[in-house]
């Protein structure tokens, strides 16, 4: 039934695999099968309307990996889903993270609306929030949340309001507060904090509203300040030390 629903249905694409229905006219970045044991999916050179209906490997049906603004609903989809399955399992941990990713959403989605307030809301009690699960969970590592925060507030809102995510950041890792020690080589936690905040600095820097920014400098040195640091400078990722290296060849000498 659902197949032939498919096959008349024009150019809306299939529900996501978490029950999500795009709307008439979204597009699809690509698409997916449906049996897991499979695993079988593919991106389109550009998105479109319209998916495969079946996998050609195993002849299962497929569902559609949404472009954006449409991602956003099928990741809020995602999100519950995976909160209920925690619930059902008595996953307490899988639950708190879900519960973080769900407030990220959430600040981007008020910045979506246009709501700049409940924005800072979301992202006042977001940092409060990470804060105490970087003192009580010893294996919790908050720096992909706040990362993902700074890519919300550049495509939904913009350099302004992904500064305010920035500060406080930039300022606990300074002091080097829960989740933000010095033995990289042995603290996986610390190593990817640290990481995800060059890449955030990394972001918003390379963000094409941002040359000439008052705070540009300002996004420039805190990132300077946590990559050049001793516990730090060895342990970024290949990648990070290019775009260091093309911002400042002399990125690693003493601050």
């Amino acid at each position: 039934m659902g197949l032939l629903r498919r096959l008349f249905a024009g150019e809306q694409l299939p529900p996501t695999k978490d029950g999500y229905q795009p709307p008439q006219g979204a597009l699809a970045e690509g698409w997916q099968c449906l049996d897991p044991d499979c695993g079988e999916g593919g991106y389109f050179p550009a998105p479109r309307t319209d998916i495969p209906r079946w996998c050609e490997t195993c002849g299962e049906e497929t569902y559609p990996r949404l472009a954006w603004p449409w991602e956003h609903g099928a990741r809020r989809a995602e999100l519950d889903a995976l909160l209920a399955e925690a619930g059902r399992d008595g996953n307490e941990y899988l639950g708190l993270l879900v519960r973080f990713h769900l407030l990220t959403w959430s600040f981007e989605d008020h910045l979506m609306d246009g709501d700049t307030r409940a924005a800072q809301g979301v992202l006042a009690h977001t940092d409060r929030q990470l804060r105490g699960a970087m003192r009580e969970e010893p294996h919790f590592t908050e720096g992909s949340y706040r990362f993902a925060m700074v890519l919300g507030a550049l495509r939904s809102g913009g350099p302004e309001i992904a500064l305010r995510v920035l500060e406080p950041w930039a300022e606990l890792a300074l002091q080097q507060g829960p989740g933000y020690g010095t033995d990289l080589e042995h603290d996986n936690t610390a190593r990817t904090n640290y990481r995800n905040l060059v890449s955030s600095c990394l972001e918003w820097l390379g963000d094409g509203r941002t040359p000439g920014h008052p705070a540009y400098g300002t996004v420039v040195r805190w990132m300077l300040d946590t990559a050049r640091a001793p516990h730090v400078r060895d342990w970024l990722t290949g990648d990070q030390d290019r775009a260091l290296d093309a911002l400042d060849p002399y990125w690693r000498g003493a601050p």
